[in-house]
Parts: structure tokens; C-alpha cells; sequence
């Protein structure tokens, strides 16, 4: 089951991994590809350890008139006009062994879990090679163990992005956001059960509130036909965060590096702008 979610998060990410110019050009339709993508990060928000990943995954590209799945994720599955777009949008995270954690020895492993919900977009910039974006995101967290799939709460997540089109095939940007989670969303990743309690890790029940929040910077570069690399760096500022005085809170920052390389494989013989 934790190899299931693992991928199915994957799949939530994989169309982040495919640069697609900016220009007026003809693409294909649909294409499909095949990549691995690593990742460095903590184990939770506020861990002081840090998990290192190295994953295959698949990904897609869609460029339909009305729905389009590429490196801007799924575009006009609701709703798409000049300046806005109902869509949807997607994250996750992965599996915590308790083993391997000091601060969570001895607890119940964290399983992986998705999130899935609504996004409100507003172009600020319309014809430019700078893309600014602002956004606003609302995901339920979805986890999946032996046990099945349970819903562990909310978040609500306001992003401003800009990214900029250097030349076809070379695309970077950053990114400021912020995050407000659910009690059951923060008690996820932060709660202690009486029957895990210790002298050092007493009780804990997280409260709702604020979350946090990230600046990040990245580059999607396409450096011959059909390869695909992409790099992101991303610091979570996490003082004054509403779960901040549980015992699992170790530490007031995180950092997060991805880097993925990936390769078209098939795509489809009808050309669209």
C-alpha cells in the first residue's frame, strides 16, 4: 500500500517535471515519458532529520482546448477564462519509518499520504515572457496504510508565482506561499497518543492555524529533444507556527531539494499551437 501511494503522489507531481515553451509553436497532442526524480527533505515540518529518496516515476502532457495537464499542472478542468481558472490541484507526502526518527521512536510510522482539492488562479501577466501567477489552493490530506484510506483534515495554501520563459526549452521562476492547516491536518504529522507518551514526548493535540510558510526558487530545462531536466529548491520558515510547543517540533526551518531527469518516450502524431 505504501509503494501505491508513493506513486500516486508521484503521478500528483510528474507533470511538474515537463518543460513546454512558452512561444506559439506547434506540439504534439499528448506525450508520455519516464523519469527518476531524487528528493532531499526533512521528514515532516519541524523534524530535525532528514529523509533522502531516489524514485521512478512516469509522467504525462496533455494540450487539449479546454483541459491541459503540463508543467503549470492541470489547466480548465472546471472552469478557464482570460484571467482565471477553477482547477484542481494536488501534493503529498511520503513515508516517515518511526525507526529512523528519534523524535517519533517507538510511535506508529507516519504512512504516505496525498492531498487533493479545489485551486482559484489569477493571471496577473497575460502576454509575457513572465508568468505571474497568484493563487489559492484548498487540499484535503488524504493518508493510505494497511488499514485503508482516512482522511486526516485541511489545508488552505495561498501561493504568488512568478516564472519567466528565457528561451524555448529554458524556463525559470520562484515562488512565495503560505499554509493553514486543519487540527487533524497539524495533528497528523505532530500528535502524541497517550499510549506513545514519554517523560521526554508527553501528550500533544495540535491546534488549527497557521502553518508555515516557503519561498522557493527553480529551473525546467530541456537541454536536447526529448530530455527534460528540473531542479527546485525550496525553505519553509516555520516560527510562530501553530504546533510549534508539541514535542515532534524540533526545528523552526526546513529545507527541500528536488532534481529530476526525464524522457519523452511516445507522443502523439496530431500537432497543436
Amino acid at each position: 500500500m505504501k509503494q501505491q501511494a508513493t506513486s500516486l503522489f508521484l503521478l500528483l507531481l510528474c507533470t511538474a517535471f515537463n518543460p513546454a515553451p512558452a512561444v506559439a509553436e506547434q506540439k504534439p497532442l499528448w506525450e508520455l515519458g519516464f523519469g527518476t526524480v531524487m528528493f532531499h527533505r526533512p521528514d515532516y515540518l519541524g523534524a530535525d532529520e532528514d529523509s533522502f529518496y531516489i524514485l521512478p516515476f512516469p509522467y504525462m502532457v496533455f494540450r487539449g482546448d479546454i483541459l491541459k495537464a503540463d508543467d503549470n499542472g492541470i489547466q480548465g478542468l472546471f472552469f478557464s477564462g482570460e484571467r482565471w481558472e477553477l482547477d484542481i490541484s494536488g501534493g503529498g507526502s511520503l513515508p516517515v519509518n518511526s525507526e529512523d526518527n528519534s523524535a517519533r521512536e517507538g510511535m506508529d510510522d507516519l504512512d504516505p499520504a496525498f492531498e487533493l482539492g479545489p485551486s482559484v488562479t489569477y493571471k496577473v501577466t497575460l502576454e509575457s515572457p513572465h508568468r505571474v501567477t497568484a493563487e489559492f489552493k484548498t487540499r484535503a490530506l488524504i493518508s493510505v496504510g494497511d488499514s485503508g484510506m482516512h482522511h486526516e483534515g485541511w489545508v488552505a495554501n495561498p501561493e504568488l508565482r512568478w516564472e519567466f520563459q528565457q528561451r524555448p526549452g529554458l524556463r525559470w521562476g520562484s515562488s512565495i506561499e503560505a499554509l493553514y492547516g486543519s487540527a487533524d491536518y497539524h495533528g497528523f504529522f505532530h500528535n502524541v497518543l497517550p499510549e506513545f507518551a514519554t517523560a521526554e514526548r508527553p501528550t500533544y493535540d495540535a491546534d488549527a492555524g497557521y502553518g508555515g510558510a516557503a519561498i522557493a526558487g527553480f529551473v525546467r530545462w530541456q537541454p536536447k529533444k526529448d530530455w527534460h531536466l528540473y531542479t527546485s529548491l525550496t525553505y519553509h520558515h516555520l516560527d510562530n507556527v501553530s504546533f510549534d510547543d508539541g514535542p515532534l517540533f524540533r526545528q523552526k526551518y526546513g529545507i527541500y531539494l528536488s532534481f529530476a531527469l526525464s524522457r519523452t518516450l511516445i507522443k502523439s502524431k496530431t500537432l497543436v499551437p
